[in-house]
């Protein structure tokens, strides 16, 4: 069943022969507590804790933190998303993963697709579009330079060393005086439901990858015998519904 009614979509599946249970949430990338989805987030946890009694697990979108924060909020405002469910689920006690293939594997297939100065330039703008969506920031400036330090440690993968000099002249090079920083901008060239640049080409090519990878872990885990609590994009939840139905 896909809730379509709540401003986050949230497909249920389940419960199997077996007693499984599968409850995807669809969220959107924000760091602030205040948003009503996080109160959504909560009370849909509670109702999967309550009607399973086989082992668990939660899949959740971006990097595993190590939780120190006091409250639930707190865990909003440093780790966005990832924090409140790896907030609930360490209060629950229950094994956290990211079912992502790894940073290098995407990098490199990637590159066998399209120039790998593009690939790079592409990982940086995802990086920086996600700027907008933190309640508290550092300058766009500084976290231009992060996101392009980012990219050094993949310079083999690149065959060449990124550095911000690079960066510029490449944004120069696809988008000639268009202002980086730019919201509007930085969203629509990191769409991947839009194909008008090359940049939205490699997201939607990096998309499907990641949407293919996470499909065979949910599919893996799902025969293993757990039930499964997702938190991701709602583009994820909108590209893996059909198939996810598919696993009773």
């Amino acid at each position: 069943m896909l809730e379509k009614s709540q401003e986050n979509p949230v497909l249920k599946i389940g419960p199997s022969p077996a007693g499984q249970v599968l409850y995807f949430f669809g969220i959107r990338h924000t760091n602030n507590p205040a948003d009503a989805q996080f109160s959504h987030l909560e009370q849909l946890w509670k109702e999967f804790l309550d009607i399973t009694n086989n082992e668990r697990i939660i899949f959740i979108e971006g990097a595993i933190h190590t939780i120190t924060p006091s409250s639930y909020e707190d865990s909003i405002r440093q780790h966005g998303e990832a924090g409140a469910s790896q907030w609930l689920a360490r209060e629950a006690d229950i094994v956290v993963i990211c079912p992502e293939p790894n940073e290098e594997e995407q990098r490199k297939s990637l590159c066998t697709l399209f120039n790998p100065e593009v690939v790079a330039y592409t990982m940086i703008i995802q990086n920086l579009a996600g700027w907008f969506r933190h309640a508290t920031q550092s300058s766009f400036d500084k976290a231009a330079v992060r996101s392009v330090k980012r990219e050094i440690k993949f310079s083999e993968i690149y065959g060449f060393m990124p550095d911000d000099v690079w960066f510029r002249n490449q944004h120069v090079k696809l988008f000639g005086e268009q202002p980086l920083e730019d919201k509007n901008f930085l969203n629509s060239i990191s769409d991947p439901r839009k194909d008008d640049t090359q940049i939205n080409t490699v997201v939607s090519a990096r998309t499907k990858m990641r949407n293919e990878f996470i499909l065979s872990v949910i599919a893996e885990t799902w025969k293993s015998g757990k039930s499964i609590f997702i938190v991701y994009g709602k583009g994820h939840l909108a590209a893996l519904a059909q198939e996810l139905r598919k696993l009773i």
